[in-house]
């Protein structure tokens, strides 16, 4: 990488310097001392061992200042990112990733028709019995609709009688830990005609909205976390029929952790609950609720305040970045002496403006309110000083920061539901949903998370088409006879997402395709010091010099870096020669260090020389 040409400067310093130009606008120019080496000519070598270990020493002056210190540390820093080795990838296994159908959690056929339904349901008999199977639509009977054991009911007995509960495991987290199901009711369904428009509940619609009446969709999660005991059978020997070797079983007493749903599902309903692990959510904690996280402020009696979590992020200088999917936050200032930053705020619905906004450091700010909701609120978590970034912010943000109480309304999936809470003043023990209004639809979307579906077929099979009297009148006539089905559905809106490890040599599972190798593919092995890089002058020793060096600070700080200059007869006043330019040069092999390669990172300043220390850092970066 070439930092910039060189430009020869004026005669006025007598030929001993060259200038080297690093472009544009973002650092000053810097000074090669007369004979010395760009650092553009310096191979990663001089930093890095092929084994990935530093070959190379950060040498400090032993009368240098704090800000030298900090370039050296600095610099060290940059190294970290150069020191590893890569060697050729083995035993290499090609991971393969495919979203397949979403997942169906409950499936019920609600009114059945066919030659199973009229014989063993409703008992008729085949010889005689079957003479007035439907031909049409029209014609199919009204009592073949499922009544919960059989298909025997009518429309308004399934209606009354709808009923499903379903129990997902690890579908909510606290502080990360995915440990809390979901316990959902539904304890109504009704079907709203759309084909025929003039549906009489007989048969069912042909096409129809699913309507969910008011509460009669529960939800709850229960945050707190249960010891609990799980009893089965385990086969401790298999049978051997032929030896006449009986199995051998023996039952096992295991203990888990997980919430209330774990404990239904595994115990099948038999409450065997050691002790509680965990009371519940308190102030402070990040939580989901039906996959939306929220940052817990406050926990009350029955209610809680909290605001759902758009993120962390670090912010350079008139950066602009999106915190959630909605706020766009620019960085307008920072000081990191008055541990101030000024934002501000762009609604990327609306387009609406807001700021500029006073951040300091561990004091929220509410940034957009309405009414009694913190529409946005922005947290100073850090700031500090980049050499390369210039000031940098650390940014955390909050939305619809509210209190949700008992009998209150919050919305999920664009519709409206009740909220039950059930806390104690310092833990969240539960947390129960309900619809507020009617839900229509087919599909029809709950909670953004379950889609219900409601479908109808209906087939027909002409008698002599099969050659068959299927309605055994005795006679095979030019006749179509129908049955037909229709069911609710109800599936997870995320897909399945099914993966597989294939080793080199394995086979694609489906396919005839055998992955040969990989192209490419490098194994990083990554090198941390386990010695010093950064020591003081006196401490290198010119007799066995054991690596390459970069020497920061001036003559007038760093006795080695004026032992360089003395040995090459370059001038020893920096503030004379090279005034407010940083210094930088390359020995590719120093005849005073047995051969070893040295970098001097000066200037007539502490300060001039931490600029020569971010120039260097520059190169090391782009070595990587």
């Amino acid at each position: 990488m070439r930092i910039g040409g060189v430009i020869k400067l004026s005669a006025l310093i007598f030929g001993f310097l060259v200038l080297t130009s690093i472009g544009a606008s973002a650092v000053p120019s810097y000074i090669v001392p007369s004979g010395l080496h760009d650092i553009s000519e310096v191979p990663r070598s001089f930093f890095v061992s092929p084994d990935g270990s530093p070959n190379v020493k950060i040498v400090v002056g032993s009368f240098s200042s704090a800000n030298d210190v900090a370039s050296a540390a600095d610099i060290a820093a940059a190294l970290g990112s150069i020191l590893y080795r890569e060697e050729e990838a083995k035993d290499i296994s090609v991971r393969l990733r495919k979203a397949g159908d979403t997942s169906v959690v409950f499936r019920q056929v609600i009114y059945r028709y066919d030659y199973d339904t009229m014989t063993s349901d409703h008992n008729l008999p085949y010889n005689g019995g079957l003479v007035g199977w439907a031909r049409s639509y029209d014609e199919l009977p009204a009592n073949y609709w499922y009544n919960g054991v059989k298909y025997t009911g009518n429309y308004s007995t399934w209606a009354k009688s709808f009923h499903v509960s379903l129990r997902v495991k690890n579908g909510d987290s606290v502080n990360g830990n995915s440990l809390y199901g979901w316990d959902i009711e539904v304890k109504g369904l009704s079907l709203l005609p759309r084909d025929p428009a003039n549906w009489n509940g007989t048969a069912p619609p042909k096409k129809a909205d699913i309507g969910i009446p008011p509460r009669g969709i529960e939800v709850s999660v229960d945050y707190r976390l249960y010891n609990y005991t799980v009893t089965y059978e385990k086969t401790v020997r298999e049978a051997y029929s032929e030896w006449g070797v009986p199995a051998e079983r023996e039952v096992v007493n295991e203990t888990r952790i997980g919430n209330l749903v774990d404990v239904l599902v595994d115990t099948g309903g038999n409450s065997s609950i050691n002790s509680v692990v965990s009371p519940g959510v308190q102030a402070g904690d990040e939580f989901t609720l039906l996959r939306t996280k929220y940052h817990v402020f406050s926990v009350g009696v029955n209610n809680f305040t909290a605001g759902e979590v758009l993120g962390t992020g670090w912010f350079a200088q008139n950066e602009t970045k999106l915190l959630g999917d909605r706020w766009k936050i620019t960085l307008i200032g920072a000081d990191p002496l008055e541990q101030k930053a000024i934002v501000t705020v762009v609604d990327s619905k609306t387009g609406e403006l807001y700021g500029p906004a006073v951040l300091e450091l561990g004091q929220p700010e509410d940034v957009v309110v309405n009414g009694d909701t913190v529409v946005l609120q922005l947290k100073l978590d850090a700031i500090s000083e980049n050499l390369i970034l210039g000031k940098i912010a650390q940014i955390s943000g909050y939305s619809n920061i509210r209190t949700y109480a008992s009998g209150g309304e919050v919305s999920y999936g664009n519709q409206e539901w009740y909220i039950t809470v059930d806390s104690d003043g310092q833990y969240i023990k539960s947390i129960g949903l309900t619809n507020a209004n009617e839900l229509v639809g087919n599909p029809l979307g709950i909670l953004g998370v379950y889609t219900f579906n409601y479908s109808f077929e209906m087939r027909s099979l002409n008698e002599r088409d099969v050659d068959y009297d299927i309605n055994q009148d005795g006679n095979v006539t030019d006749t179509s006879f129908v049955v037909a089905n229709a069911s609710i559905t109800i599936t997870e809106n995320a897909p399945v997402i099914h993966e597989v490890s294939v080793p080199v040599g394995g086979t694609v599972p489906g396919t005839d395709y055998v992955i040969e190798g990989v192209e490419g593919v490098k194994r990083i092995i990554i090198h941390t010091p386990t010695e010093p890089i950064a020591i003081l002058d006196r401490e290198v020793n010119l007799e066995n010099p054991t690596s390459n060096y970069i020497l920061v600070g001036s003559s007038e700080d760093n006795i080695l870096t004026a032992m360089i200059f003395g040995h090459y007869h370059l001038p020893a006043d920096f503030r004379v020669w090279f005034g407010n330019y940083p210094v930088l040069g390359y020995i590719p092999k120093c005849s005073l260090l047995k051969g070893r390669g040295v970098i001097v990172v000066a200037g007539s300043s502490p300060e001039v020389t931490r600029k020569a220390a971010v120039i260097l850092m520059r190169y090391i970066a782009g070595l990587s």
